[in-house]
This record gives C-alpha cells, sequence and structure tokens, in this order.
C-alpha cells in the first residue's frame, strides 16, 4: 500500500484540481500561476536578511527557520546583506518596509490592500513581500503550504500569486482552554488559524483566571462545572423547569488557568497576527457570577442562577471589577460582553417587577459599554434582543411542556434599538441562518436581520457561522459586514475540533478570505482531503507513516488478521455501510468521544497476552463506503485518509500509532456493534520497526 500521504494524488484526481499548486494553497488565492518546477532546497539556501532587519524580519525568517528544521528536517540559516545576490538560489520575507524587498519588486508593488502580499517561487528565488507586516506574514502561510517533501529531499513548488483577503474580520471563537490543551491551543493558533488566514480569536473566559478580589468566584466556577460533570448535564433547569441558558462548564475543561498562562497565550495569538478578543458573559450566561453571588440573581433560588438581576447596583461592583482583572492581563481592544438569550421569566425578580425589560436591558448595555469606553476598550454583543421579531414584542411566551409556563423579556423595537443602543458596538450575529434563502423564516431568522442591523449604523459579524451560508458574497456587500466567526461550544481539544468544527473552520477560511466558491460538494471533498496534513500538525504525536515506509499485512479474513510483528502503527483502511450519528461535542460534555456514534473496535493482541482496544467512531476515523456520492457536506473524519476505490467507493485510512513500542503484535481482531452498518476492513497495512544499519567496520588509524 502507498503511504497515507501519497493518497492525496487520488483526490486530485476525483475534485478535478488542475494544478497541484492551486490545490496546495488554501484560501485560494485571487491570482495565481503556477507552472512546472520547483526549487529544491538544502541547508546552503540562505534567507537573506537586510544588514539592519527589523523585528518583523528577524520574525519571518524564524518561523520559517522552525518550519523547516521540525517539520522537515532541514536547518537553513540566515545571511545579512546590502543588497540582493546577483545568483540564487536565495529565501527573502518581509513587507516592503525591508529594502531588499523593495529591491526584489523594483518598480512592482504588491497588491495595494492591506494584508496583501506577493509570493513569487522560481527556481531562483523564494520571495514572499507584503503591503504591510501582516500582508508579508500572509504570504509566507502561502509559502508554508507549497513546502513538499518528494523522493529528492525538500522543495517548494514553482509559483507567483498576488493576494488579499475578502473581509477584514476574519474569526473563530473558542472556550479558553484547559491546562492540558494549552499546547494543543497554541499549534491550532500557529498551524491552523494563521496558515489558514485567521485574525481574530473570540475566547470565552467565565471565571477561568483566577480573581484576586473575588476568589469566590473561582471557587464557585469549579463547584459549578464538577456538578455540571458529575450530574451529566449540559445545563440545569430554573424553578418550573425553564429553559436557562448553556453552561458552557467546560470553560477551560472546568479549571482556573494562571493569570500568565492566560497572558502567555494572548501575547502568542498576537505574535501570529491574530487580536484576541475576550468574551465575558454579563447579564445572561453568568453562572460564574453568580455561584457565589446568589444575592444577585434575577432567580436567587434557582439550581444554578444563571442571570443576574440588572436593577441590583450591586451587579456592577462585582463585574466591574471582573472585568479589570482580564483587562490587566489580556490588554483587550475589545471585549465581547454576551447578552444573548434573556431567558428570565417575567414577574419573578421582586426588583426588576413592574419594569419594562426593554428598558433594564438598554440600561445594563449602556452601563458597561461607558465603563468599557472608560477604559479604552471597544465593546462587542450578541445582537439577538436588538430584534424584536426574534425575541417578541416587548414579551415572549413559552409554553413549556416539560413544567410551568412562563414569559420572558421581548426584543427591543427598532425605535428603542436606535434611540438607546450606542452604534459603535460591534454586533455579533447569529440569528442570520433561515436554513434556505429567504429574506426570513418563521422563527425570525434570516436576511433582514442584517440588513434592519446596518440601517440602523451598526458594524456586525455574523457569529456562530458555518461555511453552508447562502448567497454569501451579496449579503456581505450589506454596509457594515466586516467579517464573520464560526463558534465552537465546546471544551477546546484536538478531539471536539477535529469532530465538529473543521468543515465550517476551513470552508469560512475560504469564504473570508477568497473569491473562490466550491459548492458544498466539493468544499467537503477539499477538507476531507486537507485532514491528515492538519491532523499532523495539530497532533502531539507525529504518525509515523510520515518518515518510514508502510508494508501491507497479509489478510486471509477481515475478522482476523495475524500480525506477527513489531509495528510502531496500523493502518486500517475500512468503511462502514452507511451514514451513522456524530452529535456536536456540547451535547455531552461530560463524554465527548461518545458523541460520535461508536460502530464497533478493534482488538490489538500482543504476543503477552494485553489487549489494547481501538474505538472505530463515525466521523473521527471512519465514513460510509458511498461518501463521495451521498455524503452530509459536513460529515468529515478529521483521523482518516479518503481512500476512493475508483467504482465511486472509498474506504477510509486511519492510521493508529502504537502506545506499546516493542512489543510485537500477535493479531487484530475487528467487531462491529451491528449488522445493519458494519464496519469492512479492506485492507491493513502496518509502519514496521525500522531495521537499524549494521555498524561500520573499525578502521584502525596506520
Amino acid at each position: 500500500m502507498p503511504k497515507l500521504s501519497a493518497l492525496t494524488g487520488l483526490f486530485c484526481a476525483i475534485a478535478g484540481v488542475l494544478c497541484p499548486a492551486h490545490a496546495a494553497v488554501f484560501p485560494k488565492p485571487r491570482q495565481i500561476e503556477a507552472p512546472e518546477g520547483r526549487l529544491r532546497l538544502h541547508e546552503t539556501v540562505p534567507i537573506l536578511l537586510p544588514s539592519v532587519p527589523s523585528s518583523d524580519d528577524l520574525f519571518l525568517a524564524g518561523l520559517l527557520i522552525a518550519e523547516l528544521s521540525d517539520r522537515y528536517g532541514l536547518a537553513l540559516n540566515t545571511k545579512m546583506v546590502p543588497s540582493l545576490p546577483a545568483e540564487g538560489p536565495f529565501i527573502l520575507l518581509g513587507s516592503v518596509a525591508n529594502p531588499l524587498v523593495r529591491q526584489f519588486l523594483n518598480a512592482e508593488a504588491p497588491p495595494a490592500h492591506s494584508e496583501g502580499y506577493t509570493l513569487q517561487v522560481t527556481d531562483r528565488a523564494v520571495v514572499a513581500a507584503g503591503t504591510d507586516a501582516s500582508g508579508a506574514f500572509y504570504g509566507f502561510q502561502s509559502l508554508r503550504q507549497l513546502i513538499e517533501r518528494g523522493a529528492d529531499g525538500i522543495a517548494v513548488r514553482s509559483a507567483t500569486i498576488r493576494d488579499w483577503p475578502l473581509l477584514p474580520f476574519r474569526g473563530i471563537k473558542l472556550y479558553l482552554p484547559g491546562h492540558d490543551n494549552i499546547e494543543f491551543c497554541r499549534r491550532f493558533i500557529r498551524d491552523f488559524m494563521a496558515l489558514y488566514k485567521y485574525n481574530k480569536l473570540f475566547i470565552e473566559m467565565n471565571a477561568a483566571m483566577p480573581f484576586e478580589r473575588h476568589p469566590e468566584l473561582n471557587a464557585g466556577w469549579i463547584d459549578f462545572g464538577k456538578d455540571m460533570k458529575y450530574t451529566r448535564r449540559e445545563r440545569s433547569p430554573g424553578p418550573g423547569r425553564q429553559l436557562q441558558d448553556s453552561a458552557n462548564a467546560d470553560t477551560a475543561d472546568g479549571e482556573v488557568l494562571e493569570k500568565q498562562e492566560v497572558s502567555d497565550l494572548v501575547a502568542y495569538a498576537r505574535r501570529f497576527h491574530i487580536d484576541v478578543i475576550p468574551e465575558i458573559p454579563s447579564l445572561t450566561h453568568s453562572y460564574y457570577l453568580l455561584a457565589r453571588h446568589r444575592e444577585l440573581a434575577e432567580i436567587p433560588d434557582a439550581e444554578w442562577p444563571d442571570t443576574y438581576c440588572p436593577s441590583e447596583p450591586r451587579v456592577y461592583k462585582l463585574l466591574f471589577d471582573v472585568l479589570d482583572e482580564y483587562i490587566d492581563v489580556m490588554k483587550p481592544a475589545m471585549i465581547l460582553i454576551g447578552h444573548d438569550e434573556w431567558r428570565m421569566p417575567l414577574g419573578v425578580c421582586s426588583r426588576c417587577k413592574g419594569k419594562n425589560s426593554a428598558d433594564l436591558y438598554a440600561a445594563d448595555v449602556n452601563r458597561i459599554h461607558a465603563y468599557l469606553r472608560s477604559k479604552g476598550v471597544t465593546t462587542a454583543m450578541y445582537g439577538d434582543h436588538l430584534i424584536e421579531r426574534l425575541r417578541g414584542k416587548k414579551t415572549r411566551h413559552v409554553e413549556n411542556s416539560s413544567g410551568a409556563p412562563y414569559d420572558t423579556p421581548g426584543g427591543l423595537s427598532p425605535e428603542q434599538v436606535r434611540e438607546l443602543i450606542p452604534k459603535d458596538i460591534l454586533i455579533v450575529n447569529w440569528f442570520w441562518d433561515s436554513r434556505g434563502n429567504e429574506d426570513l423564516d418563521e422563527n425570525g431568522l434570516g436576511r433582514r436581520n442584517e440588513t434592519d442591523l446596518s440601517e440602523w449604523g451598526f458594524r456586525q459579524v455574523f457569529g456562530n457561522f458555518e461555511a453552508r451560508m447562502p448567497d454569501f458574497d451579496r449579503r456581505t456587500a450589506v454596509p457594515g459586514i466586516i467579517g464573520a466567526a464560526p463558534s465552537s461550544w465546546a471544551a477546546t481539544n484536538e478531539l471536539n475540533f477535529g469532530k465538529d468544527m473543521m468543515f465550517d473552520f476551513l470552508g469560512s477560511a475560504n469564504l473570508l478570505w477568497s473569491t473562490d466558491r466550491p459548492d458544498m460538494a466539493q468544499l467537503a471533498l477539499m477538507v476531507q482531503e486537507r485532514l491528515p496534513e492538519i491532523r499532523s500538525r495539530l497532533s502531539a504525536e507525529p504518525l509515523p507513516s510520515r518518515d518510514c515506509p508502510v508494508v501491507p499485512v497479509a489478510m486471509t479474513a477481515a475478522e482476523h488478521v495475524k500480525i506477527g510483528a513489531d509495528a510502531s502503527s496500523l493502518i486500517f483502511h475500512h468503511s462502514c455501510k452507511k451514514h451513522a450519528r456524530n452529535r456536536a461535542a456540547w451535547s455531552a460534555t461530560w463524554n465527548f468521544a461518545d458523541t460520535a456514534e461508536l460502530l464497533g473496535w478493534y482488538d490489538v493482541e500482543y504476543m503477552d497476552g494485553f489487549v489494547q482496544t481501538v474505538p472505530v467512531r463515525y466521523g473521527i476515523n471512519v465514513l460510509e463506503s458511498d461518501w463521495l456520492q451521498t455524503a452530509a457536506p459536513r460529515s468529515v473524519a478529521y483521523q482518516a485518509t479518503i481512500e476512493p476505490r475508483g467504482d465511486g467507493m472509498s474506504d477510509f485510512g486511519f492510521e493508529w500509532i502504537n502506545p506499546r513500542l516493542g512489543i510485537s503484535i500477535r493479531e487484530v481482531r475487528l467487531h462491529s456493534i451491528s449488522s445493519e452498518n458494519p464496519i469492512t476492513l479492506s485492507v491493513l497495512s502496518m509502519v514496521p520497526k525500522r531495521p537499524a544499519p549494521e555498524p561500520k567496520p573499525l578502521r584502525l588509524s596506520p
């Protein structure tokens, strides 16, 4: 069998990609020419720096040195020169502020767009030239995607690219990672967000950082998270079984990071031209504020209160103390203050009873906005309560079949939005999706909402964004729409991002940067083809098949395969019969793995009798054999490589890394859970133990 990385060529034939360099660079550049040829890299190729290099020049050079050394085993060095050499090969990275870049470009400049770049790769030189520092950085990201390992060594594919982004705000929303996932988050920033040209990062914080003024918030946060986990709940109900807000208790894995860890993560993201926007929920989703301050809740006797009382002045002393500590540590230019899904039953809070809920909402927003403005911080907020047709006129009735019916606060009227809500607030519009091309659906979702916000004078970004947005280019032409951000609503870790988010993370990157518009089936193929490369970057454990030969294992029966060898990894080339379940990770925050349906497992038995079980889960390491013909676009498998058979059917190659190196594997046994959706193992391959060379003979000096 071929190595997993070699299988990508099969995808190109299916997807109809005309040129390897076009397929290599993602999001697809605006202008690209990709002639045959490549510049072979070796350790004598210098990375040129001007005699007085800037910090940006040094940073880019350092990134390239690290990329080539860590990923390809190639050590390049920098060389300071007063001018360009007459002959190559050489590598040059920088913006037009770099004198060597200006000399190379001569009369030709990079695109006159912020974040724009030119990338030229010939058999003589590699030059990434940016309009500004960000442009040079994104030119380097495209260069990273053109580097390849071939039979003759490491090379860069020939290409000439001129490129710049479609929209200025290209974001992702995620939770602050827990201690065990900080390094994954850093890899995600460096090797996914930066690589695919994202530049904004919403990070939900809650009480996941120590508060010197209010340590009780941290204690309450930990208690709350443990209770959600141990009771197997995604949220707690309110009195009368009312629907409360989602808990988001797996933020930071339910832990509390040190301030230095938070500060370091923010600084790390900014090095990669990514602005961090902390999300600090207020009014609603305020479990973290209220777990130890029930006296400030709208319903103090709720099991876990989710909403504070906007009529209680003491709320703001607590909230502003929290904001101050986050501002001191993260130094943000913008904070997202939440304010979505105000589900408080009206008439329960004695302090708010009889008051107009729209006035309370607007006063709360204005008070927080004014405080942040006094700190030099811009406000962002979710805008659903600015849309009356979505949240209801004055009130919204909830029938509540599981408990007592109740009324909740409605939306502000258009007149109230115009008069009461500051227009310098960035609105996060998650209510764009009408599940079709309608201007508005029966639930109040759709295009009319974004046009209303625009007419009222707001800037906005699409939140909870999905790559399948219909009519994206026409919708983003509405004045004030500056970008979008897909959202992860579960703990930040490789499993959750891999199983749930890759289609939207990659597809959104393409929509927000590029003008290329593949259909959803083509995009699914593009995403699935890239996943092995993405996994190799995001996983902390390298795949042995990238470094060692892969050999087939003789099979007489698919359910029982003899091995009899010490293997670094096994590669299961398998499929299932039909589509299966892969629920979002947030639906079971106490057990993320089983949100992907378990279809079966492999028993890997070692010579000493110990058995290691390898789960086979839909959407993680297997898909259906007719996926190319029938799959839902977002249904991809993060840990698998698509392997078309040539008859319209496919297997999916999943490489399992052996945790017991040095212990020979006796056999592998396949177990399918259901006869209705069995696993078919077509081929089994392995990466055997690499033989050590014989020592050279000892030669004594005469």
